[in-house]
């Protein structure tokens, strides 16, 4: 039986590199990623971390590829929730493909050991991410998403 994972594929205006950018700076993802600043050199095996800008920790990982602008691999480990905390680290993967004007980006969220409870809770995490994140570059302003 495969092990399950989250699969996201979203057509964005905007060239690689820019989208490149808006994964990789923290200026950029603190718009579209919950507040949340995503940090890392994004060097092969250099570590990441992804927190509040009061420095409360969400989730952290390792670079296992970094191919500006068109892959890159890390690992992600949760830590803002004690269910996920026991969770093994799991993998998610970003593939840029340049269409014209428009870029074609696909995240991958795997190897989980199972239905894990990060499993269950990225599920509908990355579909917000990626819509704030297509906003942000096409228009220039946050998507605001009403609260639940």
């Amino acid at each position: 039986m495969s092990k399950p994972k989250h699969v996201y594929e979203v057509f964005i205006r905007t060239t690689p590199e820019k989208l490149w950018h808006a994964i990789t700076d923290a200026k950029i993802t603190q718009k579209y990623f919950f507040g949340a600043l995503v940090e890392s050199d994004w060097k092969v095996g250099s570590s990441y971390v992804c927190k509040s800008e009061a420095g409360v920790l969400y989730h952290e990982g390792k670079v296992l590829e970094s191919d500006p602008p068109k892959k890159l691999v890390h690992t992600f480990a949760a830590k803002f929730d004690p269910k996920m905390k026991e969770d093994r680290p799991s993998r998610v993967t970003w593939t840029i493909e340049p269409l014209g004007p428009t870029c074609k980006l696909t995240l991958v969220h795997d190897d989980f050991d199972a239905e894990t409870a990060t499993f269950e809770s990225v599920r509908g995490g990355w579909n917000a991410v990626l819509s704030a994140m297509k906003t942000w570059l096409e228009t220039g302003e946050p998507l605001v998403l009403p609260a639940k």
